[in-house]
């Protein structure tokens, strides 16, 4: 658990609310805060990241064949991120800086 307090916990978790965008405001908001600046920056790959496997998917599903099996694939991934959503923002409003993996390696290199 981080030393926080409960503005910067509540940043973190707004962070996430409309991730890239909130993200990007949060962070250009408060830039001297690290803990909401690393919440900040893990919310805008996590948007990205969320993006660009999208334009994936939606690519392969033009794909005979392959398109079947999206249809399971797909409402498994929304599942799982919009899981990860809400625990992200869960964890940021309770203090706990929790990482993704490679993303939240990442978020920390970048605010570092």
């Amino acid at each position: 658990m981080v030393e926080t307090n409960k503005d910067s916990n509540l940043y973190g978790a707004l962070a996430y609310l409309l991730g890239i965008f909130s993200g990007v405001v949060i962070y250009l908001m408060k830039k001297e805060d690290p803990y909401v600046k690393f919440h900040a920056m893990q919310s805008i790959l996590f948007g990205v990241a969320t993006i660009v496997v999208s334009i994936v998917l939606g690519i392969l599903a033009w794909i005979p064949g392959v398109n079947i099996l999206l249809l399971i694939v797909v409402p498994l991934f929304w599942l799982v991120i919009v899981v990860l959503w809400l625990a992200l923002m869960w964890k940021a409003f309770n203090g706990q800086k929790w990482k993704l993996p490679v993303l939240g390696d990442q978020a920390e290199k970048m605010c570092a």
